[in-house]
Formats: structure tokens, sequence, C-alpha cells
């Protein structure tokens, strides 16, 4: 079923899981695990798909990672396909055959992925609910004058994950781990010019120890910020008066992306915090999911944050645009020293 768009008088959250009319849609998922054997072996994950709408075709774009934060290891795939009999959407699921499945319920979701070195079986608890973003859920897309510059957003920030990963080794059989952790779950949809560079953006996702998380959405290139602080309790409020400054730059082809961050949040938490990315090599093919520390001004580890970092909100002169990983084949990456 295809929904209509509706910005300011939008549906539930359940309402609005299927894909929109004249709209580009994610469904979206972040989250770090541990060994439960050796819980001093940290894992990042990441499940995105997305429709984008803007050339007169219908398809889907999946986009999976797994990172070894230790090793550096870092796997990626990607695969586009039409609508079809592939990929199916409907008001409790989306299935992206033959590789991932993501179902809903009233007390979870369950994840499924199966691919040539990497499967998931991961269960995500609700934890605290879901939250909307902005002014009720409706986000501007770096451009407040233009009203097509606009996405409805909401998350589930919080929640407890359990499972089964088998991932290949350097060699030999696939290594299977019983892992927990947290995940984080995004929907988001709109209208908004997805390929213009001039409103790509830095999206900063804070899972504090203490249960509290912050999302930040900064549009560099036009100054714009947006973000969401939500309480242990799962209360949330809007928060667009932030400053965060990057402790450099870094360069893949022609790409220019910010690198650890100094990030300032009046009135929320202990405001001022430090993010140093914790593994140099997630890079997505056209973009950067990169898993950070956070830690407080005396040096105190107090969480763990995912940075999502586009090829265009750093770069000037000539527009990029995200297209060039949506044909990507499956990749490892080995560990090198730097994004470069």
């Amino acid at each position: 079923m295809i929904l209509p768009y509706r910005e300011i008088d939008h549906g539930a959250f359940n309402e609005e899981w299927e894909p929109h009319r004249r709209a580009t849609d994610w469904w979206y998922i972040t989250g770090y695990l541990k060994d439960t054997q050796r819980p001093e072996n940290l894992y990042s994950y990441q499940f995105t798909l997305f429709n984008p709408r803007h050339f007169g075709k219908n398809f889907y774009d999946l986009n999976m990672a797994f990172t070894d934060i230790q090793t550096g290891r870092h796997f990626f795939k990607n695969r586009v396909k039409m609508t079809g009999e592939r990929v199916k959407i409907d008001r409790d699921s989306v299935t992206f055959h033959p590789y991932a499945w993501l179902q809903k319920n009233e007390h979870e979701m369950t994840l499924m992925a199966n691919t040539n070195g990497l499967e998931f079986s991961l269960n995500l608890g609700l934890g605290k609910g879901a939250c909307w973003h902005g002014d009720n859920g409706v986000i501007v897309m770096g451009q407040p004058d233009n009203p097509v510059q606009r996405t409805v957003y909401y998350s589930y920030t919080n929640m407890p994950t359990s499972g089964i990963v088998k991932a290949a080794g350097r060699s030999g059989p696939r290594q299977e781990l019983e892992v927990t952790g947290k995940s984080w779950f995004d929907r988001q949809w709109g209208p908004f010019h997805l390929f213009n560079t001039n409103y790509y953006w830095e999206w900063f996702s804070l899972r504090f120890f203490d249960d509290e998380e912050v999302m930040l959405f900064a549009f560099p290139r036009q100054r714009y910020f947006e973000g969401t602080y939500i309480n242990k309790d799962g209360k949330s409020r809007r928060v667009t008066v932030y400053q965060y400054s990057c402790h450099g730059l870094k360069y893949k082809g022609k790409s220019v992306f910010s690198y650890g961050w100094d990030i300032y949040l009046p009135g929320v938490k202990e405001e001022r915090y430090h993010i140093l990315p914790m593994n140099d090599h997630q890079y997505n093919g056209g973009y950067y999911e990169i898993m950070t520390s956070i830690s407080d001004m005396a040096g105190n580890p107090v969480g763990y944050c995912f940075a999502e970092l586009l090829p265009g909100a750093r770069t000037t002169g000539k527009k990029l645009n995200l297209l060039n990983h949506l044909f990507n084949p499956w990749t490892f990456q080995p560990k090198k020293s730097g994004l470069a």
C-alpha cells in the first residue's frame, strides 16, 4: 500500500510505516553489540532500506553493514531492486528478498538478514517507545523557506537488542556470536531533494550509558540545526540551539568529511562532550556511518554515538551525489590507517 504524504496532519507511528506517495522513505537501524562470551569485544551494525522517488521510478536501495571495532574489519553491501516480488512492505514488515526481513509487533522488532559472509538474527525490544523529532515530527531539511525541504521523522532510540550474528572470519568457517546491545530505529519520509548536496547533513545519535539520548541533525552548508533530547522516561524535547566543531577533515576521493567533534548542548545534561571515532573504516561506498565514543570534559566515557556523514556536507565547488554507492558489490574493507 502507498500512503498519502501528510505533514502537519500525519498519523501515529504505526500508521506511517508503509511507503508514501511522492516522497523518499527510510527504514533505518544502527546499533552496537557485544559478544556475551567475550564482552570486551564490541561490534556495530547497520540496516538501511530507502526508497528515493525522484527519478520517476520506484526502487529500493538496501544497505547492510557490520564492523568489528577491535580489528577494523568492515563489511558492507548494498543492493538495488525495483518494487515487485523481491521488495514487499506492508503495515507490519519490510522484506528485501532474499537478503533481509524486518518484522514488527506491539512488543518488539525482529531483524533477519542472510548474506554471503554475514547473517543476523536479532530481536529489538521497543524500550522507551518512539518519539517524534522536530515540530511534532516535521523536520526542516536545511532550508526553512522552501516548503518542499521537509520530512516527517520519528525514532525508537533505546532498543534492547539480543540474538545471533554469524560473520565470516579471515579464514575458515563463519564465527557464530551470541550478542547483546542497543539499537536505534529511524523512520523518516518526505518530498525533500535527496540528491541536492546543498542540503546534505551530518547526523549524530548520542546514546548515553544512563539510558538517555540526543539526536542532532546538522546542515553545515545551510547553517541549520535540529535536534531532540530524550530522557530516561522517554519524554523528549526539541533542541535547536547547539554548537559543534570538528577536529579536522578527512578526504575520500573528491569528498571531504569532518572527523572528531566537540559538542556544546546548552541546558542538556553535562552540556559539553567530545565525540571520537572508534574505527576509521566504516565507509559505505558514498557516505560514512561511524561508531564513536562519547566522553565528558574530564575524559570519562559516558556513551556511544553514530555519526552519519554525507559527501557534500563539507564539500564546496562541483555538486556531488550519493549515487556512486548504489551499485557497489558486497565488500570487506581491511584495516587501514585513517579515513582516506
